[in-house]
């Protein structure tokens, strides 16, 4: 049955249209105009571009970790990773890409570390397909810290051999050191020499806090982007997350060599790494484009660009909501590289519609501004990928939600227990167990 969902494309005009999906491709076609005087009911936008995430959801959360420097962040993070199973894996996993969904992401890259288990890959591969993102690995390469966890950069090239052949196409990976603080500068120029004969993108975290800037210098004589330039690094199709500290050279450097930078606004005020500077990187003509970094949606992220930018020059124009709606779609298309996708809507594979009456997206004067500054995840209704109608109606359509949150539950919980950590006290220590083995097997003896 054909996918049709009918409402004004938002940024393309201002009637509305319906846009059918035909050999996994939007068609846009003239839909009947409402009666005067009648807002508009719906919007179509493109699938949105998440360029930075970690989908497992192993960073501490709550009230306890409030106000945790970077540093001590990473290594609680870490005393987790040792101990997550394939299984656990999973399941976070297919929660979060549930959960990108739900906010209109169609594509996002997974930035998958550390791969102590080679399973573990294939497991966070099978927690995406759960729910039907399309999701880009970035293969991590972390030779330092906890012992238990680090790989060499000759494991995750045998790695990335085995996922080209049976999991994920080129497009759709990336060899990525996690960082300075993770990997050392030779680890870069080995993970390039595996790029180039493997045929693979590169990707990292750079430049986030001061203290990394000092480091880098005092080590290698050169600041963090300046040194992966020296290593090679930087070329087009090589994505950098975060460049919150840049110097005017590394800004030049970015753009000079057609690299590719997430931003991650969200990420940035909540560790106080300080204020990107973008609205310098887009001047340049830097292709810059958002990630969610385990906070809320891309919609959220949108918005907090904008005022970001603002506060970080004293300049409510210092990025307009027309840039930030492009950074959430053609530019993050652009980084992104995955063939058939463009961030436009017509002749794309996705397409996500928003319901457009709900009070808090009224009077719909500018779609545009109105998604940046005032959509939500809740206003995601239908979320088509590759032509396939992954949410319908606010219901994911291949999954069962409360599996997922089940799933997802004990898995968090049993990580909480095997690393010691007090469960708060509404967490009550029940075996879910049993009654999901039972609810899978009811589900496969119907098929």
């Amino acid at each position: 049955m054909p996918v049709r969902l009918t409402g004004v494309p938002v940024g393309e005009g201002t009637a509305p249209v319906t846009a059918e999906v035909v050999d996994r491709a939007v068609r846009l076609a003239p839909a009947a105009a409402p009666a005067p005087g009648t807002p508009p009911r719906s919007l179509l936008l493109p699938g949105l571009v998440n360029l930075h995430d970690h989908l497992r959801a192993f960073m501490p959360t709550g009230r306890r970790t409030e106000g945790a420097p970077l540093t001590q962040v990473i290594t609680a993070a870490a005393a987790t990773q040792a101990v997550a199973t394939p299984q656990e894996h999973r399941a976070l996993t297919a929660l979060a890409s549930a959960r990108q969904l739900r906010a209109g992401v169609t594509s996002v890259v997974d930035h998958v570390y550390p791969l102590h288990r080679p399973e573990l890959l294939d497991a966070a591969v099978a927690g995406h397909r759960d729910v039907g993102v399309r999701a880009s690995v970035a293969l991590g390469v972390m030779t330092r810290g906890d012992a238990r966890t680090c790989t060499t950069v000759a494991d995750v090239a045998r790695l990335a051999e085995r996922a080209l052949a049976e999991l994920l196409p080129a497009d759709r990976l990336f060899l990525a050191p996690v960082s300075l603080r993770q990997a050392a500068a030779e680890d870069y120029a080995d993970t390039v020499a595996a790029a180039d004969r493997l045929g693979l993108r590169l990707y990292t975290h750079i430049a986030e806090t001061v203290a990394e800037v000092e480091q880098c210098v005092a080590e290698h004589g050169v600041r963090p982007v300046e040194l992966l330039h020296r290593l090679g690094f930087l070329r087009p199709g090589t994505v950098l997350v975060h460049c919150v500290q840049l110097s005017d050279r590394e800004v030049g450097l970015l753009a000079g060599t057609g690299t590719a930078v997430v931003y991650c606004p969200t990420n940035h005020l909540r560790l106080a790494k300080g204020f990107a500077r973008v609205a310098d990187l887009v001047d340049a003509g830097v292709t810059v484009g958002l990630g969610i970094d385990g906070t809320e949606s891309l919609f959220h992220e949108m918005r907090q660009a904008v005022y970001a930018q603002g506060q970080a020059r004293l300049d409510p124009a210092a990025l307009g909501s027309a840039a930030a709606y492009a950074m959430a779609t053609v530019q993050g298309a652009r980084a992104l590289g995955v063939a058939g996708v463009d961030g436009r809507l017509d002749g794309s594979p996705d397409v996500v519609r928003l319901d457009a009456r709900r009070v808090g997206l009224q009077p719909l004067v500018d779609p545009v501004w109105s998604v940046v500054h005032r959509a939500g995840p809740g206003d995601v209704t239908d979320v088509v990928v590759d032509g396939r109608l992954v949410l319908h109606d606010g219901r994911l359509t291949g999954s069962d939600e409360d599996e997922l949150v089940e799933r997802a539950y004990v898995a968090t919980r049993d990580m909480a227990h095997r690393t010691g950590t007090t469960d708060p006290a509404d967490w009550p220590p029940v075996d879910l167990s049993d009654r999901l083995d039972r609810r899978s097997n009811t589900r496969e003896g119907t098929q």
